[in-house]
């Protein structure tokens, strides 16, 4: 209920989809082994999908709120078999309550729509942890079944569908490595056939994709080359620290804080029971009833990826940006239990979160679409997508000398300015658009010799280049589009109203029409 909260607030107020989104839109083209930004799992899902429903707006928003409500999911489990392992009476509402302190962390709302390689993980992180949790309850309790090894060889799925989806999954599974070493289980026999048994799972998932970023490693291009040049900084360590502090911490804390309120008001409903107990129920709190080992193994979940992020920074002098911290705090909401206990009233706590998420997403909704819109403040969430797919689509039907009266085939641009032409295509839904990215056949693998035999659109956002951040900063063309755009002889600029404010500053698009020309 709460994904469908969130995904009515971005249909209703959204003009234009998150970058991310956008670009998975423009990506899903065809199955590769990888590409030059990141492993393929998320376009892997989302390309057939566009088969069938055209590249529509609303299937990222979807699959990326499919992906949080999964790991939720995923974490109740969780949740449940700890509660179950310290033989509590209500392991239905650990589980729940846990959920609803989880559930305002605007990686899960605000960000809860954008499909990207962070929001891709979150499920198959959350089931990494739950699946490790399985097989390790089972050598606690001295009672190895024959689900025991079951438990490591899904581990090692999940492991590799997480490392398929972004390779950040190193920073979970060194937790998990870590929680491993200091709870001796590297002791057991036992234990290490299920290692191996891992790895095995874990290789055969990932190692097409594996040996795929070897090959583009070698050639200087791919993933990895192109994570080291995001990642490389060379500032004083002191400078590194501060940015890390100010920029990384400081910002999960502000993400995090929708869940400090719901926290607080569990707190103040069950401030109650300190006062005035109910009979027959516990005002102990439900963070007491978990075994130190479970607290522990929720402690080294809930704070470990954040320090070995900052770790990886300040030792290797790396930039971590703040966003990719998306999957780190999928199981921490079990700090709920510090002040939830047996008085608490679930159902009451339900309804005052929906209600929270209700108020919260149309205040934002309107506050980014249109009360942006109304004080002239550009933003991605009010950017005139359908207006300019309109105006550009009557520019390419003025010129049927050119187009021969067919629509657009060959589109050429950056990803955000070609994007929009594509998700509002009215003819095809994008399906037959084949985007050319910057004109690069390395950032479009989908493109064949016959795609490029096509009258060619191009575009070019010329906005303002004012760094203000109440200014759109145009992206500007790559050499090749340029050259396109040059050799054109139907071109044009467009200047659209971005916002309702009087005076302020257009979307300005530069576009071409480039018949082709096998000289």
């Amino acid at each position: 209920m709460i994904g469908m909260i969130w995904f009515c607030s971005y249909m209703i107020f959204r003009q234009a989809p998150e970058w991310d989104n956008m670009e998975e839109l423009v990506w899903a083209n065809s199955f590769e082994m990888g590409y030059q930004k990141h492993p393929p799992l998320p376009t892997w899902l989302l390309y057939p999908l566009t088969i069938i429903f055209g590249k529509a707006v609303w299937l990222p928003y979807a699959l990326g709120l499919i992906c949080v409500a999964t790991a939720q999911w995923i974490s109740y489990q969780l949740y449940v078999r700890i509660a179950l392992q310290a033989n509590v009476s209500r392991p239905h509402d650990f589980g729940i309550v846990a959920v609803l302190a989880t559930s305002p962390l605007i990686y899960y709302t605000i960000r809860g729509g954008d499909y990207n390689h962070n929001a891709m993980q979150l499920w198959s992180i959350t089931a990494m942890y739950y699946f490790y949790y399985r097989a390790w309850e089972q050598e606690r309790n001295n009672s190895i079944q024959n689900t025991y090894y079951v438990w490591w060889a899904f581990l090692g799925i999940m492991l590799g569908l997480a490392l398929i989806s972004k390779y950040s999954v190193v920073i979970q599974a060194t937790v998990l490595l870590g929680h491993f070493l200091i709870e001796n289980r590297w002791r057991w026999q036992k234990a290490w056939i299920g290692v191996l048994i891992a790895f095995g799972s874990f290789v055969f998932i990932s190692a097409p994709h594996l040996n795929w970023l070897y090959q583009q490693s070698l050639l200087e291009q791919g993933p990895i080359y192109y994570a080291s040049h995001l990642m490389s900084v060379s500032v004083p360590l002191g400078d590194r620290v501060l940015a890390l502090g100010l920029g990384f911490f400081l910002t999960q804390v502000y993400r995090l804080l929708p869940c400090v309120i719901v926290i607080g008001y569990i707190y103040v409903l069950c401030r109650q029971s300190k006062v005035q107990p109910i009979a027959r129920l516990s005002s102990l709190s439900w963070w007491s009833h978990i075994p130190r080992v479970d607290q522990l193994f929720l402690f080294f979940l809930g704070v470990g990826p954040c320090l070995i992020a900052i770790s990886i920074g300040i030792i290797f002098n790396q930039n971590i940006e703040a966003k990719w911290a998306v999957t780190f705090f999928t199981i921490i909401g079990f700090i709920a239990w510090i002040y939830a206990n047996d008085v608490l009233d679930v159902q009451r706590l339900t309804r005052v979160v929906i209600a929270g998420h209700i108020t919260f997403a149309l205040i934002y909704g309107l506050l980014t679409g249109p009360g942006a819109s109304y004080i002239g403040k550009q933003g991605r969430a009010n950017f005139p997508s359908q207006e300019m797919a309109n105006v550009i689509q009557q520019r390419w039907l003025e010129h049927p000398e050119l187009t021969n009266g067919k629509p657009i085939r060959l589109i050429v641009g950056d990803t955000w300015t070609i994007g929009h032409l594509i998700i509002h295509d009215p003819i095809y839904q994008g399906k037959e658009m084949k985007p050319w990215i910057n004109a690069n056949d390395l950032l479009s693998p989908w493109m064949t010799e016959k795609d490029k035999q096509q009258v060619a659109l191009i575009l070019i956002d010329q906005a303002s280049k004012v760094t203000d951040k109440q200014r759109h900063v145009g992206t500007p063309p790559s050499k090749a589009v340029q050259q396109m755009y040059d050799h054109a002889t139907v071109k044009g600029v467009e200047s659209i109203p971005w916002t309702k404010k009087e005076g302020a500053p257009p979307l300005q698009i530069q576009w071409a029409i480039l018949p082709y020309n096998p000289s």
